[in-house]
């Protein structure tokens, strides 16, 4: 039964797309997100293929129909039939170039080898044509290897340039929408954190274990701050201001890409004073064989591991347990924790930012942390 204007207006968004037909191979395409549009089914040379006509209801289903009948009689009149569309390559090639100013060098190697996967397969084939099946098969390929957080990475990024296609007018969907539900579920592994009571023994281990001071102050700062640990270790002098008591973290090493601040409290400008006095170098921590590279993280896990505590404590344990701490005090309020923590709210205009957002409180916090610290040492 052919579609009705007002059924094409009252096609309500469900979970996942859908298809209303029309007949002769054209469909109005109802989006998760409420958008609409038309696509045409047709048979060219003994193979199915499916463009997309426009979006609804700016092309109205009378239109819709004219442009079937026209494509159907091969008159060649309308623009959309004639013009080529880019390929997957060139769209993505764009976006990646759009976007890459912004990202850091790890992050556009990650991308890049992301687009190289799918360009494998689709790179050649035209932006317009590409459908769910195609994407999910290159993915499933990733997901074979047992490399799951890659397969998920790579699809998102693929929903990416289906999005910087759909904004230049090349399609009217993003058949990457909905395909990580066709995806095996990765177990979740919680990095390893020390529970509070076993933190003053665990404390005494390290610190008492035959590392350089270098490792020690690492370790201590990485316990106090709550920062990311390669917050830490990519660090540089010049970023800190002992008198006034703040160490501001630029937005290029900040994983949200914020700038973030710190509150100095007593015991962490003690632990950089003794650090300064070990190398007169840019870095906080710079790498014993190369100056002008940080420590790796790997050199605390090492001290963790020799102490006694392989698989039950971490680097990133130190902020799981800042976290737990500072919440299960109930003296502080959930906002300024995860200010603290750097965690960027879903209203990210309005995170963008004072960086220095709840700052007397969590000057307060972070003292009362820092003393909370001092009774785990004197404790043993």
């Amino acid at each position: 039964m052919s579609l009705t204007d007002i059924e094409c207006k009252k096609a309500q968004a469900q979970e996942k797309i859908y298809r209303i037909s029309d007949g002769n191979g054209l469909s109005l395409m109802v989006n998760s997100n409420g958008s609409k549009y038309w696509t045409l089914r047709f048979t060219v040379n003994g193979q199915r293929k499916t463009i997309t006509l426009g979006q609804y209801p700016e092309l109205s289903l009378k239109k819709a129909r004219e442009l079937t009948f026209e494509y159907k009689h091969q008159t060649k009149q309308n623009k959309i039939f004639n013009e080529p569309k880019p390929t997957f390559r060139e769209v993505g090639e764009s976006w990646f170039n759009n976007q890459k100013e912004t990202w850091s060098k790890q992050h556009i190697n990650n991308v890049r080898a992301s687009l190289n996967e799918l360009y494998q397969t689709l790179g050649n084939a035209d932006i317009s044509q590409i459908t769910a099946p195609e994407i999910l098969k290159v993915i499933k390929l990733i997901e074979k290897r047992g490399a799951l957080e890659i397969a998920k990475r790579t699809l998102s990024r693929c929903g990416m340039v289906m999005k910087f296609a759909i904004a230049h007018g090349y399609r009217y969907d993003n058949p990457a929408n909905d395909l990580v539900y066709a995806l095996k579920s990765q177990k979740v592994k919680n990095l390893a954190s020390l529970p509070v009571s076993e933190i003053p023994t665990f404390l005494a281990k390290v610190r008492s274990y035959p590392s350089d001071a270098q490792t020690h102050h690492a370790l201590m700062l990485i316990m106090l701050t709550g920062v990311r640990v390669s917050e830490l270790l990519q660090a540089k002098w010049d970023e800190f201001d002992l008198k006034e008591r703040i160490w501001d973290i630029p937005e290029e090493r900040m994983k949200n890409r914020l700038p973030h601040r710190v509150p100095l409290t007593d015991m962490m400008i003690q632990e950089l004073e003794a650090l300064r006095l070990t190398h007169n170098q840019d870095l906080l921590f710079p790498h014993r064989l190369d100056n002008k590279a940080p420590m790796r993280s790997e050199s605390i896990l090492q001290v963790i591991k020799r102490s006694g505590y392989q698989g039950r404590m971490t680097t990133h344990g130190f902020r799981s347990l800042f976290s737990t701490v500072v919440n299960e005090s109930n003296l502080f309020s959930a906002d300024v924790i995860e200010r603290q923590l750097a965690h960027v709210p879903k209203n990210r205009i309005r995170a963008a930012y004072n960086r220095a957002q709840y700052w007397d409180e969590r000057v307060k916090m972070m003292d009362w942390y820092s003393e909370q610290t001092r009774k785990w040492l004197d404790s043993k």
